[in-house]
C-alpha cells in the first residue's frame, strides 16, 4: 500500500515562532513529529519496568501508542482561534495558506477552546477511543472536564456550542480534512492500520502516559534540543531521524535504576554502608523481602541505630521485586534533607549496575548546599573515561543532571531527596 505524506497545506500550519528573530519558525508538523520521536526513544530507553507493568500494553504496542501520542497531542492547533493568531507573526505563510481558508476567528472566545482542550474534542471527533484522546487533552496538566469537551463540536445531529473557534463559517470541511489528514498520518507513522486498533487505556495507564506525553512535549519544545527552522522553508522529511537522534543525544538522560543485585545478597549490605546489618537492620529486611504486594513499612527505633541504612536497603529489595526506576526519600525539614543528603549519595554511588543515575536534592534551598553544589560541578565518569584513566574512580557515576534541575522536572531523577510537603 502507497505511504500517505502530508500536504503542503498541512505543513504550513506553524506551533512556535522567534518571538526575537522573525526569520524562524517550527512547523506544526515538525513539532509533532519531535515530540512522537522523544516518546518513542522514553519508552524504550528511559522508562522504568514497572512503569510499562501498570501501563499494561505490550512492548510493541506500548512504543506504537507512545509514538501516536506524540503525533495528535497538539492536533488541537489545527484550529482557527490557535491558528489564526500565530499566523499573524509569519506574514508570508499566512498569505500562502490563505489561498486554503480565510483563517477568520473570533477573539473574544479564543479562551473557550485552548488546545489542548481543542485536541481532544478533536480527536474524539474522529472517533479516536476517549481514554487516548483524554491524555492528549492533559498534556499541558491538567485533564478535561467531559462537559467542556463534548460543548466544543457537534456531531451529526447537533451543533457545538464552540464550533466558531475551530474554523470560519463557510469553511469547515477543509479544517475536518486537516484533522482527517494528520490523524490517518499518525495512525501510519505509529505502525497502525485504522483507528479500530487503538487500545482502550486502563486509568493508570491515561495517567502514566499523560506524564510521560508531559515529559516529551517539554523536550521537544526546547529550541536547545529542537531549533527552529528559516521561515522560508516547510520542513523536510529528509531531516528524521537524525533531528531526533541529536536532540535524544543532548538530552544525555540517565539510565532508569535497575537492582539486579540487592542488600539480601550476602555481604552487599556490608559493601553498601560499611558495617554488617545490626538486629534492627536485619528484621526490617527480612520483612521487606516476604512481602509479596507494595506496602507501607514503618520503622520505629531510637536514634542512632540505623534507620536510614535500613530504609535504603529496603527501598532496593523493593525495588528489585517491583521493578521500581528510583526512589523519594522525604524528610521534614530542610535542614534534615540536607543532613540525609550525604549519606544517600555515598549509598547511590555504590550501586552495583555500574550505570550513571542522576540525584535530585529538591527544596527551596538546595542551591545552598556545598555538597549539592559541589556534585554539579564534578565531573562524572563513564566506560570511555576509566579505559582511559584506569586509576579513575570507578563509582563515582551519580549526577545532577541540568533537565532534572527545573522545578517541575525534579521528581523525575533517580533519587529524590526533600521534604514531605
Amino acid at each position: 500500500m502507497r505511504r500517505r505524506t502530508l500536504s503542503y497545506e498541512v505543513r504550513l500550519f506553524a506551533v512556535k515562532t522567534d518571538p526575537v528573530n522573525s526569520g524562524f519558525w517550527l512547523p506544526l508538523w515538525m513539532h509533532l513529529r519531535d515530540t512522537a520521536g522523544i516518546m518513542v526513544y522514553l519508552v524504550q530507553r528511559w522508562l522504568p519496568e514497572s512503569v510499562r507493568q501498570h501501563i499494561e500494553l505490550g512492548e510493541d504496542l506500548l512504543t506504537q501508542t507512545a509514538c501516536f501520542l506524540g503525533w495528535v497531542h497538539d492536533i488541537g492547533k489545527l484550529s482557527g482561534c490557535f491558528a489564526g493568531p500565530i499566523m499573524e507573526l509569519l506574514p508570508e505563510r499566512r498569505q500562502r495558506l490563505e489561498k486554503y481558508t480565510t483563517l477568520r476567528y473570533r477573539e473574544q472566545n479564543r479562551k473557550y477552546s485552548r488546545h489542548a482542550l481543542a485536541s481532544e474534542a478533536i480527536l474524539r471527533w474522529l472517533k479516536c477511543p476517549n481514554g487516548l484522546a483524554s491524555v492528549a487533552g492533559a498534556h499541558h496538566g491538567k485533564p478535561q472536564t467531559g462537559k467542556d469537551v463534548l460543548d466544543q463540536l457537534g456531531d451529526e445531529e447537533e451543533e457545538g456550542s464552540w464550533e466558531s473557534n475551530y474554523w470560519p463559517e463557510g469553511e469547515q470541511k477543509f479544517w475536518e480534512n486537516c484533522w482527517r489528514e494528520l490523524f490517518d498520518y499518525a495512525l501510519q507513522e505509529s505502525g497502525f492500520s485504522s483507528v479500530d486498533e487503538l487500545p482502550q487505556l486502563t486509568i493508570p495507564a491515561e495517567i502514566l502516559l499523560t506524564g510521560l506525553l508531559i515529559m516529551a512535549d517539554w523536550v521537544a519544545s526546547n529550541t536547545r534540543y529542537f531549533p527552529l527552522i528559516p521561515v522560508e522553508e516547510v520542513g523536510s522529511d529528509t531531516l528524521y531521524p537524525a533531528r531526533v537522534d541529536r536532540a535524544w543525544k543532548a538530552l544525555d538522560l540517565t539510565s532508569p535504576w535497575e537492582v539486579q543485585s540487592d542488600v539480601s545478597d550476602p555481604g552487599a549490605f556490608e559493601q553498601r554502608f560499611g558495617f554488617p546489618p545490626n538486629e534492627v537492620q536485619r528484621a526490617m529486611l527480612e520483612a521487606v523481602s516476604r512481602t509479596q504486594e507494595p506496602g507501607m513499612f514503618i520503622l520505629e527505633a531510637q536514634m542512632g541505630v540505623g534507620k536510614t541504612e535500613a530504609a535504603l536497603g529496603a527501598a532496593e529489595i523493593l525495588a528489585k521485586h517491583g521493578g521500581e526506576g528510583g526512589i523519594f526519600f522525604g524528610l521534614p525539614t530542610q535542614a534534615t534533607a540536607n543532613g540525609i543528603f550525604g549519606r544517600l549519595l555515598a549509598w547511590a554511588e555504590k550501586q552495583p549496575d555500574g550505570l550513571e543515575h542522576s540525584i535530585k536534592l529538591a527544596h527551596g534551598m538546595a542551591e545552598l548546599n556545598e555538597a549539592y553544589l559541589r556534585l554539579q560541578q564534578d565531573t562524572v565518569w563513564v566506560e570511555e573515561d576509566l579505559e582511559a584513566d584506569p586509576d579513575a574512580d570507578p563509582e563515582s557515576r551519580v549526577m545532577v543532571h541540568q533537565w532534572f534541575r527545573g522545578n517541575k522536572q525534579g521528581l523525575l531523577a533517580d533519587f529524590v531527596i526533600g521534604t514531605v510537603d
